[in-house]
């Protein structure tokens, strides 16, 4: 049922004619998703010469998945696909490649959700086809693979720009990320840093510093409730603390499983966030004592969130004692 909502969701902008002509297709291809792939977009492909027989195709972190002509499912695996070209047409993207011995040729109508499934389908299969009009050899470029993963917002969704039900997190250069909602445009970041969640208590603490003005992040308890309540033993939470090209600043509280770690592990935070702190600083005066963050530990101290001698410790950290 999961994949048959993410199926129709990715198809809205074609509009709703598309999803009740396809309606059959798509029940049929959301039945085939299997439980270790993710669906990462669909699209409207067509056949013959004129263009007007259209089919539903999905690609997914494993296969292609469509229908034959007589609407029978079919699948090709990516890592079976070889000597992938596509010839940009009038109105199409002509993709051809050898898939067990035998040419194949599927045609992707040129709108946003087919541009976005190419996009995908390049990344996928690590190569990037330098598009032509004719029919010659195309030569077929390699690129180096990105980090991409699905992310589960626990909280902070409302800090992007987008609203949907699937968050995916790329990072295609050193220092930056790029999270996409749904079949939107995805939006970069400055990754500052990223941190596990072990302990709920002591990340708090930390996320409070990034509660500031013109953040629209959830308050301490939120946090903490949202933390608690989906760590577990097979689970658990990570906090991704990211910048806008303005300064804005955004943390996002995210789900993620062991392979979720393993890839988070492969992000490289921006270089001029990676400075210690071991300058040593001279006494505050009463004008830069951080009198809010400090406000709100004692709070968190009240609520029985950190303990005293967590509060303490934060304390002389921040008044750099």
């Amino acid at each position: 049922m999961y994949a048959l909502e993410q199926i129709k969701e990715y198809l809205k902008p074609a509009g709703w004619m598309i999803a009740t002509n396809l309606k059959k297709e798509i029940k049929l291809v959301a039945e085939q998703v299997t439980e270790d792939e993710i669906i990462e977009g669909a699209a409207v492909f067509t056949r013959g010469l004129s263009g007007f027989k259209q089919y539903l195709g999905v690609i997914t972190t494993k296969r292609i998945l469509t229908t034959d002509k007589q609407k029978n499912f079919i699948a090709y695996n990516l890592d079976g696909i070889h000597k992938f070209t596509v010839n940009k047409k009038l109105t199409t993207f002509e993709v051809n490649f050898d898939y067990n011995n035998e040419v194949v040729q599927i045609n992707i109508i040129d709108d946003g959700i087919g541009k976005l499934v190419l996009d995908t389908l390049k990344e996928r299969l690590e190569i990037s086809p330098v598009d032509s009009n004719d029919t010659d050899q195309r030569k077929i470029v390699r690129v180096m693979k990105a980090i991409k993963m699905n992310i589960e917002i626990l909280n902070g969704k409302e800090q992007l720009n987008q609203n949907g039900s699937g968050y995916k997190l790329a990072q295609n250069k050193p220092g930056t990320v790029e999270i996409s909602v749904d079949y939107h445009d995805a939006e970069t970041f400055k990754l500052v840093k990223w941190e596990r969640v072990e302990n709920v208590q002591k990340s708090v603490s930390s996320i409070v510093g990034w509660t500031v003005i013109g953040s629209k992040f959830g308050n301490a308890g939120a946090i903490a409730g949202a933390m608690g309540a989906n760590v577990g033993k097979d689970k658990s939470v990570a906090t991704l603390f990211l910048k806008r090209e303005n300064g804005e600043k955004v943390p996002l509280v995210i789900k993620c499983d062991k392979k979720d770690l393993e890839k988070l592990s492969l992000l490289i935070v921006a270089e001029e966030e990676e400075t210690t702190h071991e300058t040593v600083t001279t006494p505050p005066t009463t004008s830069s004592i951080p009198t809010d963050e400090l406000i709100k530990l004692k709070e968190l101290m009240d609520a029985g969130i950190l303990t005293q001698e967590e509060f303490d410790a934060k304390k002389k950290q921040l008044l750099g004692i």
